[in-house]
């Protein structure tokens, strides 16, 4: 179904009727402001009112919310025939914004184990993991150790404007995320990232560029290749080998662009959340006449292993390495499979009830994705085994 709607372009005061075509998909299953916004992707911009646009795979997409559905169009694209065909783009988006994935029956069966869940399903209405462009997602979440959404999203904005393509629209110009190759051609690779802003990040870019386009015929289809990988522990050690991919990173991107459901990222946040919603719960299985409505379910098979990652998080004081992939155990047990995107709808939740409690107070900067190190707060510069360069210089030293 389309529907006729007009831009009108301010500079020109030019109309232009582009048609809007429905994706056929209820709020409950997807709610754009919540999904774009939660700390997934980062070049999504609103445009309109519920209104939200981004140039994707060479186009430049066009999304609206409305109370019963979401609308799309292509708003301009680089290759004449890209697209041409309205139902290639709404496959591109089924498949972006998974689409295949019930979410509400997620959602029951997440609420078998947790039943905050059912209170998170009405909060969070159609938050949903995305499956985005590998390259687009891994050379994004590199810039994301120890930031800020908004400064990652400037971040961004600078490096799709100084390599990608420019597209123009009613809207304004929006550039393509470039490819690893058009990256490579630039011959000062860490001296453009330097200037960018990227900081220390900007080696990272350099010999992962290098890496990729050297050592691949097509880097894009090296990193694909990494979905029909055995497992995600596979895929995640195969990204860790790139330089600012340490283990946050790699999960980012195998649950956002490898189809690895299971896959946790876990920083300093959801380490806490963890702690927080699950430990005593979790630990209250141990005794007789406790269950109630707010008990966690843990089939018989499950409980010891469960309860023993709970008590082993209980005793952990500091983020450590190693609580943080007992956090992520401890996801995995209750929720999988997809304890990935059971993860992201409790990441929002708890971000949405901290505004609540907070409206009247001044809210510091959300750091979107902290890598998970020995010291995570402290070391801004992780090698590729995930190690700290001062808990290296210390084990160095203590050798």
């Amino acid at each position: 179904m389309t529907v006729s709607s007009f831009i009108k372009r301010e500079d020109d005061d030019l109309d232009i009727q582009v048609p809007w075509i429905d994706l056929e998909v209820k709020p409950s299953e997807l709610k754009l402001d919540q999904t774009l916004m939660c700390g997934q992707a980062f070049r999504w911009k609103a445009t309109g009112e519920r209104e939200w646009t981004c140039a994707l795979w060479d186009n430049v997409i066009d999304l609206k919310q409305t109370p019963e559905t979401v609308l799309y169009r292509s708003l301009g694209h680089i290759s004449a025939d890209r697209f041409k065909k309205p139902e290639l783009l709404a496959d591109e988006l089924q498949k972006y914004f998974q689409l295949d994935e019930d979410l509400g029956a997620l959602c029951d069966r997440w609420a078998s184990v947790d039943p905050d869940f059912a209170i998170l399903r009405q909060t969070q209405l159609g938050v949903r993991a995305l499956r985005q462009p590998v390259v687009e997602n891994m050379f994004t979440f590199i810039a994301s150790s120890n930031n800020n959404i908004k400064r990652i999203t400037m971040l961004i904005d600078k490096l799709c404007r100084q390599y990608g393509h420019p597209i123009d629209t009613a809207k304004g110009t929006f550039y393509t995320f470039p490819t690893v190759r058009d990256i490579a051609e630039d011959k000062d690779i860490e001296g453009t990232f330097t200037r960018l802003g990227f900081g220390y990040r900007a080696k990272y870019y350099a010999k992962t560029v290098e890496r990729l386009s050297t050592g691949h015929e097509c880097p894009e289809q090296f990193l694909l290749g990494l979905r029909a990988s055995p497992s995600w522990e596979h895929a995640k050690a195969q990204l860790m080998q790139f330089n600012g991919v340490g283990p946050k990173v790699a999960d980012c991107i195998c649950l956002m662009s490898l189809d690895k459901i299971d896959a946790v990222p876990v920083d300093t946040h959801i380490w806490q959340i963890a702690k927080r919603r699950y430990v005593d719960r979790v630990l209250a299985l141990r005794f007789d006449g406790v269950l109630n409505s707010q008990a966690i379910q843990v089939a018989e098979s499950k409980r010891e292993s469960v309860i023993g990652l709970a008590r082993e998080l209980s005793m952990a004081k500091a983020p450590t390495t190693k609580a943080y992939e007992t956090a992520q155990k401890l996801f995995v047990e209750l929720f999988s499979p997809h304890a990935g995107w059971a993860q992201l709808l409790l990441f929002s939740g708890d971000l949405d009830g901290s505004k609540d409690t907070k409206k009247s107070a001044k809210q510091p900067k959300r750091k979107a994705n902290i890598k998970p190190a020995t010291k995570p707060d402290r070391d801004p510069v992780e090698t590729k085994d995930g190690m700290s360069l001062r808990s290296k210089n210390k084990r160095n030293k203590a050798d």
